[in-house]
């Protein structure tokens, strides 16, 4: 897996870690299992799928913009959130 997708597994985990969330907790309200959640951690492999499904659990989503884009500007025009 890229260093891009790693970090956003390891952010959606650790936020899931700081809601007190278990991996049992996010199979439970999800579509992933816990095999499909331990493979993302100990492979370092995930689908853009399992990545938006765990984001979805710990209350994040995926946002594809164009590099070039200003997210400062797509903010305040509301056109993220």
């Amino acid at each position: 897996m890229n260093i891009e997708l790693n970090k956003l597994v390891i952010e959606a985990l650790d936020t899931a870690k700081s809601q007190g969330l278990t991996q049992k907790d996010i199979a439970e309200t999800s579509s992933l299992d816990e095999v499909a959640l331990s493979r993302v951690k100990k492979a370092n492999d995930a689908k853009f799928s399992t990545l938006e499904e765990l984001g979805r659990c710990v209350g994040k989503k995926l946002v594809w913009v164009d590099d070039k884009t200003s997210l400062a500007e797509l903010v305040r025009k509301g056109n993220l959130f």
